[in-house]
């Protein structure tokens, strides 16, 4: 029951799981894990009308999932055991002027948020270009070995333990591209012919911006944005927790990380016909800072990701969307790893989606490709080395069978 009559309370969410069937050159098995794409999650909005041109409104929402197909892999079997089960995502308070625009405040998405993920195709949980969300735990096998992975020739024990390079560091680096939720306060303007901006601040030391446009153009529907955005302080105090506490910066204190990053998503209205694409830069200064004279080094990398397909309601039930994808992650391992100074890593597949509007449902199968390799050139301080290795690393291979469905 609502708290009172003026404020509107409405709760909505889905629910999605997914079967992944892998093969990383070495081992292969089925895990069945939430996540992906979509990640099971359930949520509270309302609002409230102040006078004709002004609205208040709140946002609560928190993901649901026990096992994480983003963090299975081979050492724990499938059972991820997240500790964080139910997590918060999101609470914001917003205040809207019809004229004036929108203020929000809270923990949530800032500008940039989404801002990659934009998609026409009905792509769904099949595909996302934040690639390392299908299954980026899982552990990188050496191709030069027959049961030893990635970091250091470590392998997985008996006992499940396990340690390597996995995917979600060779393809993401330190941080996603799809900008992670702070707290923060967000300003969006009204929309203008199709086009908005937003720009937000937040902890800690972190800034925002991003144009958006969504619109149909001579039979084109049309969604694609471009943002920036600045994080100058992701240091490691020492000592917090400790009695006195202490939060004086030890590491990658003087560091600052920058992206650009955008999206376009067109689908040609009569046929189905869609292209969607995004792409990032991503630059690093001065990360090992603050180590008591270790050498500090900058990183830059980049990613594209393409997808291309058709969306047609060919049955009657809901579109069916048909679709195959390809992208490039340069140097991304580089930023989490001292010791690498290139990486390059690949990713393909191809995917059907089924929509079921009846019960606003969708059930997807998809094969995903890895691929990638990385050059050892630095020591532990990140100095150059005189000579480098090439580390090459086996391929993994991926069936996914999933279905979300939404409340």
């Amino acid at each position: 029951r609502k708290g009172n009559r003026k404020v509107s309370l409405q709760i909505s969410g889905f629910v999605a799981h997914n079967v992944m069937f892998w093969d990383d050159g070495i081992r292969s098995d089925m895990y069945i894990a939430d996540g992906g794409n979509y990640g099971s999650r359930f949520r509270f909005t309302g609002n409230a009308k102040i006078s004709p041109q002004l609205t208040a409104g709140f946002l609560y929402e928190f993901g649901a999932s026990e096992a994480q197909i983003n963090n299975v892999n081979q050492g724990n079997g499938g059972d991820d055991l997240n500790p964080n089960a139910i997590a918060l995502r999101d609470t914001t308070v917003w205040l809207r002027h019809s004229q004036l625009g929108m203020v929000k405040i809270g923990h949530g998405s800032t500008a940039t948020d989404n801002l990659v993920l934009i998609d026409l195709g009905g792509l769904g949980g099949a595909s996302t270009p934040d690639v390392a969300l299908y299954g980026g735990g899982m552990r990188i096998a050496r191709s030069d070995a027959t049961d030893i992975y990635a970091n250091g020739g470590a392998s997985i024990a008996s006992n499940g333990a396990s340690t390597g390079v996995t995917w979600t560091a060779m393809i993401r680096g330190h941080e996603s591209w799809d900008t992670n939720r702070r707290n923060h306060v967000l300003y969006e303007t009204p929309s203008l012919v199709g086009f908005t901006v937003q720009a937000a601040v937040a902890e800690d030391n972190y800034w925002d911006v991003a144009l958006r446009y969504a619109g149909e153009l001579g039979g084109f529907r049309i969604a694609g944005g471009i943002g920036y955005q600045e994080d100058t302080e992701f240091n490691a105090p020492a000592g917090f927790g400790a009695n006195p506490p202490s939060v004086q910066c030890t590491l990658n204190c003087g560091s600052k990380a920058t992206d650009l990053k955008g999206a376009l998503s067109v689908m040609h209205i009569p046929t189905g016909l869609f292209v969607t694409g995004s792409a990032g830069r991503r630059e690093i200064e001065n990360l090992n800072t603050g180590l008591g004279g270790a050498t500090s080094y900058s990183r830059d990398g980049s990613y594209w990701h393409l997808a291309a397909g058709i969306s047609q309601n060919f049955f009657g039930i809901g579109r069916t969307t048909i679709f195959g994808e390809y992208g490039n992650h340069k140097d991304m391992y580089t930023m989490v790893d001292v010791t690498a100074t290139r990486s390059d890593a690949t990713n393909w597949g191809l995917g059907i989606v089924q929509h079921v509007d009846a019960a606003a449902m969708e059930i997807y199968i998809a094969y995903k490709h890895f691929e990638a390799d990385y050059t050892i050139g630095a020591n532990a301080n990140g100095a150059p080395l005189a000579a480098s290795t090439v580390v090459n690393l086996r391929d993994l291979n991926m069936f996914l069978v999933g279905t979300r469905i939404n409340f």
